[in-house]
């Protein structure tokens, strides 16, 4: 039923790094879901078979709990990812603080009920949630994901039967290291938590090792790159297992995953560098500070306006399953999220839409503003925003890097201005020393890109208050026509008495 549902389908419109693009496919988070779910049952099949004994495992029993940890392992790996955001993580940090910034008691504590019901007492008692807990929450995907796949099993009691929801449901969980610090204790979950790591720190730098530079010092891992992608997954693969056997677990810092973790390393500074204006994502084509505004002004609006939100969205024919093909799926259903507080309600709704969704809808709702005025729809990005967003980025750059190198030369601890303009020269001697000259052609292309979509804003911005203007010029000579008739009707009105 997972692969059956909308959620899931619908990460086919999240891409996973790189930005879609007309004259390219790149990868989306349904293609990673996929391949995670593969190496998922990949491993759990490589462990059953380096553990076979001819005698035991021609039996029932032993091919039974085979396909059982199978299927397990590959529920998990098709559901950890079902609750991310559009745009990445770069929306889930948007949620997060929307998150933090809800003081209300009550829907805090009934938050905190539907936590407990889906994640169970121990997750939230690691998280903190302890009883009376008053702090502020907070917002991660694999927990949203978890979530989601709590609606596909409330939808489809009898498809679940079987299966031991609750471990999937902490499968999903502890996928997010950053959530679940320690490992762990079922095998399966190390895996499924492997496993992420394992495909996207391996196709991930697939997709942009045309533009790395590799120094001298780093030819081991030049050659590491060239191996072909499924010719290192396997091998991880058959590491891990093998691991599995000796150590009874995958630990997180398993020797398996070293050298892709190296290759991590040195492709994400590509990815996530900051360049000497504060602004990110230059290479990968997302104007990340814009997408951030503008799906926090979706977030806010679905929030203070939850009749909007439609009962029933996206509805279209089953794509799997032809018999059912009368059978309608729906991405939102909100018959079906009884006692919803509308935080949860705007999260889940959002949650429906891919990138290209996002920006539509953010045109749509700023084109309400203009004809209907300020009551209705949102008001469109501002460079005020973007450059908010821009020293938000620095500050968690700047959280980074502080405690690594923060005292550099005498030893003495730069000022934050003296660390920012260190910090920015090494990133400008980073894009001209460690990537390549096409990469370096794809950033000019995209600062373009960018630069044009932030003039689209403020035509739009322009419309608005055009739009503002002459609604109060139409509201001044409306009442500066009626005001003689007005005034004649209370002097009639004096006369009478």
């Amino acid at each position: 039923m997972i692969i059956n549902s909308s959620t899931y389908r619908l990460l086919d419109g999240k891409t996973q790094m790189l930005e879609e693009k007309q004259d390219k496919k790149v990868r989306s988070r349904l293609e990673h879901t996929i391949k995670v779910a593969d190496i998922c049952k990949k491993t759990i099949s490589k462990i059953y078979d380096l553990c076979s004994i001819p005698k035991i495992s021609e039996t029932e029993i032993f091919k039974l709990n085979k396909r059982k940890a199978e299927l397990e392992a590959e529920i998990i790996g098709l559901a950890h990812d079902l609750g991310h955001t559009p745009f990445g993580h770069t929306a889930e940090g948007v949620v997060n603080r929307f998150m933090k910034s809800i003081d209300d008691k009550e829907t805090i504590t009934r938050i905190l009920e539907r936590r407990r019901k889906v994640f169970g007492e121990t997750y939230e008692k690691e998280q903190g949630h302890i009883k009376g807990f008053c702090g502020r929450l907070s917002f991660e995907h694999n927990e949203q994901s978890a979530m989601e796949f709590y609606n596909i099993i409330e939808a489809n009691h009898d498809e679940f039967d079987k299966i031991n929801t609750k471990k999937i449901i902490d499968g999903i969980l502890s996928h997010s290291i950053s959530r679940v610090r320690k490992l762990p204790k079922d095998l399966v979950s190390q895996i499924a938590r492997q496993a992420d790591k394992v495909e996207y720190r391996n196709e991930d730098s697939d997709e942009v090792i045309r533009y790395m530079k590799f120094t001298d010092e780093e030819q081991d891992l030049l050659e590491y790159s060239k191996i072909p992608v499924e010719e290192r997954i396997s091998k991880i693969v058959n590491d891990m297992a093998n691991e599995a056997i000796e150590k009874g677990e995958i630990p997180d810092d398993n020797d398996s995953l070293k050298q892709c973790k190296k290759l991590r390393r040195k492709y994400e500074n590509i990815i996530y560098m900051l360049d000497v204006d504060g602004k990110r994502s230059l290479l990968t084509g997302e104007n990340k500070e814009r997408e951030q505004v503008i799906y926090e002004k979706l977030l806010q609006y679905y929030y203070i306006h939850p009749e909007k939100i439609p009962t029933k969205v996206l509805a279209y024919n089953n794509p799997i399953n032809k018999e059912k093909e009368n059978k309608r799926l729906l991405a939102f259903d909100r018959t079906n999220m009884q006692d919803i507080t509308n935080v949860e309600l705007a999260i889940s709704y959002l949650n429906t839409y891919t990138n290209t969704k996002c920006m539509s809808q953010y045109i749509r709702l700023v084109k309400e503003r203009v004809l209907k005025g300020e009551e209705y729809g949102i008001e469109p990005v501002t460079q005020t925003e973007i450059r908010l967003c821009k020293i938000r980025q620095i500050d968690e750059q700047l959280k980074k890097a502080r405690g690594k190198d923060r005292h550099i030369g005498s030893g003495e601890a730069h000022t934050e201005e003296e660390y920012m303009g260190i910090l920015m020269d090494k990133n400008q001697q980073f894009i001209e020393n460690e990537i390549t000259d096409e990469a370096k052609e794809v950033i000019a292309e995209n600062r373009a890109k960018h630069q044009k979509e932030n003039e689209e804003d403020e035509l739009l911005w322009w419309m608005v208050k055009k739009a503002d203007r002459e609604r109060v010029q139409k509201f001044t000579k409306d009442l500066i026509e009626s005001t003689p008739k007005r005034i004649e009707m209370k002097k009639d009105k004096e006369l009478e008495l």
